[in-house]
């Protein structure tokens, strides 16, 4: 009986009107002149996607650094070849524990399917 009634609860929540209603205690707050304090995660979000559209994309020989991701991936050699030294440093300094050849992995996957130019380099 009680799980019928649950259900019935369930059934009339209304997302839309929730969602109305959230709209207009946002607009009431910013009439008032009342700012949104902003959640640590969000703005973690939000700084890594202005990150990742503002990067610079840096062009490297495809073949170089498909080896270079088998060959030297465990110390961080493809990252270093594509002149991102922080990775590079930071894939060297774990090069102990197996973060950097699961990385290493996961760059090769990356750039396996990419498309060189008629140079043979893609955009990392």
């Amino acid at each position: 009986m009680a799980e019928k009634k649950a259900r019935k609860d369930v059934e009339r929540f209304n997302v839309a009107e929730l969602a109305r209603v959230e709209d207009e205690l946002r607009e009431t707050k910013r009439a008032y002149g009342i700012e949104e304090k902003i959640p640590w995660w969000q703005k973690l979000g939000d700084r890594y996607y202005e990150w990742k559209d503002a990067r610079v994309l840096h062009e490297v020989s495809r073949k170089k650094y498909l080896w270079l991701c088998v060959l030297t991936g465990w110390c961080g050699g493809h990252r270093f070849y594509e002149r991102r030294w922080i990775l590079g440093i930071l894939y060297l300094a774990l090069c102990w524990s197996g973060f950097p050849i699961a990385m290493a992995m996961v760059d090769f996957l990356i750039a396996l399917p990419m498309k060189p130019d008629e140079n043979g380099c893609i955009l990392i």
